[in-house]
C-alpha cells in the first residue's frame, strides 16, 4: 500500500526509513531486448572476444566485444577507466560491458537497428558504441561519454535498496525522498517506470540525469521541473552514491509512569516503511495511535502488553528537513 503522510506522532517506537514527451535522442534506457544482449556474451565468450578489465579498486569488468568485432584492449581500457572515474561504490564491480557497431547498439538497446542510439543499460549490463567515449549524437546535444554516465546512474540505482519502494524506478533512498518521489508519484505528477509517453516525468530518469550533473553541471536541463536539481539534491545524490541507506534507523521512547496516556513527535525525513510498536508491562493493556497532522494513520486498541503497527510504504507530503538523514 501507498499511504501519505507529513509527521507521525505519538509513537513510543518508531523505525524510520532511514502531456506526451519524447527521450532526447542518444538517450534510451533499459535494454529492451535482454536475451540478445546475453547472447552477444555468450558469442564474445564462445569466441574468445570477451576481456576482464582492472579497475584502480582491484576489481575487474568484463567487457565483450558483439557480433565478430575483434578485442581492442584500448578502447575496452577507455570506457572502463573512464566509469571508474565517475562516483561510484562497489556496484562497478557488478558492471558487464558489451561494445557493438553504433547500428548494433541500436539494435540491441531498441529491438531494431536504429542509428543514433548511443548506449543503454538494464539488468547489470551497459551496451557502449565501438566508436569511443567522443561520439555524439546527430544533433551534437550528448557524446557517449555523458550517456555513459547517465546509464551508470541507473546501474547505481539498480544497486540501491529503497525500502517501500523500487530504486531503480523511483531513484536511490535519499535522492528519492528529498524530492518527495512517493508523493508527486500519488499525486499523479511522476510516472516512475514510463519509458514512452511520460518518460520526462519519469524519475528514474530524472534520477539518472541528476546523477550525471555530479560529473558534467552544465548540462542542460531537460526532464520535468518537479525535480531540477538544487544544492540539496545533488548532496543527496551524492550520498546515494558514496554512502547509500542500508536500513532502518529505530528511536526509543518512554512514557511516564505517571501518566496514561503520551504523545512523542518524531520528524519523518525519509520516505518508505514506518513501524511503532508499544510495550507494556506483563499483564498491562495498553494501545497505539499514530497520526500525521490531524489525521489518524494507523492504531492498535485490542487488549494486550504489546502492539505493532506497520506502514509498508509511506509518503511525505512535505520536507521535514532539508538534509535526508537516517
Amino acid at each position: 500500500m501507498l499511504v501519505r503522510f507529513a509527521l507521525a506522532a505519538a509513537v513510543l517506537l518508531a523505525l524510520l526509513p532511514a502531456a506526451a514527451q519524447a527521450a532526447p535522442s542518444g538517450l534510451t534506457d533499459r535494454v529492451a531486448d535482454t536475451h540478445a544482449v546475453r547472447r552477444a556474451q555468450a558469442r564474445a565468450a564462445q569466441n574468445d572476444a570477451t576481456i576482464a578489465v582492472a579497475t584502480k579498486e582491484g576489481y575487474s569488468v568484463n567487457v565483450a566485444f558483439d557480433n565478430g568485432l575483434a578485442v581492442d584492449e584500448p578502447l575496452a581500457r577507455s570506457y572502463v577507466d573512464f566509469l571508474d572515474a565517475l562516483p561510484h561504490g562497489t556496484e562497478l564491480a557488478k558492471l558487464e560491458i558489451v561494445v557493438a557497431t553504433p547500428r548494433r547498439v541500436g539494435r540491441l538497446c531498441g529491438g531494431e537497428p536504429v542509428d543514433g542510439i548511443l548506449a543503454c543499460y538494464g539488468n547489470q549490463q551497459m551496451v557502449v558504441p565501438s566508436t569511443g567515449l567522443q561520439t555524439t549524437t546527430t544533433d551534437g546535444a550528448y557524446t557517449t561519454a555523458y550517456v555513459l554516465t547517465h546509464e551508470y546512474g541507473h546501474h547505481i540505482a539498480a544497486n540501491r535498496d529503497n525500502q517501500g519502494f523500487s530504486a531503480i524506478d523511483y531513484g536511490p533512498k535519499y535522492w528519492a525522498s528529498y524530492e518527495l518521489v512517493c508523493d508527486h508519484t500519488l499525486q499523479r505528477r511522476l510516472a516512475p517506470g514510463d519509458e514512452g509517453q511520460s518518460y520526462l516525468r519519469n524519475p528514474g530518469e530524472a534520477w539518472a540525469e541528476v546523477y550525471a550533473r555530479l560529473t558534467f553541471p552544465d548540462q542542460p536541463w531537460r526532464w520535468t521541473d518537479l525535480l531540477r536539481p538544487d544544492a540539496a539534491a545533488l548532496d543527496a545524490a551524492r550520498r546515494d552514491v558514496l554512502t547509500p541507506w542500508t536500513g532502518n534507523a529505530s528511536k526509543r521512547f518512554v512514557m511516564s509512569g505517571s501518566q496514561s496516556t503520551q504523545s512523542f513527535d518524531v520528524p519523518l525525513t525519509l520516505d518508505g516503511r514506518l513501524s511503532a510498536i508499544v510495550r507494556g508491562r506483563p499483564g498491562s493493556d495498553v494501545g497505539l495511535q499514530v497520526t500525521s497532522g490531524r489525521q489518524q494513520v494507523g492504531h492498535s486498541d485490542d487488549r494486550g502488553a504489546r502492539h505493532q503497527w506497520t506502514m509498508a510504504s509511506g509518503c511525505r507530503e512535505r520536507p521535514t528537513g532539508r538534509s535526508p538523514s537516517r
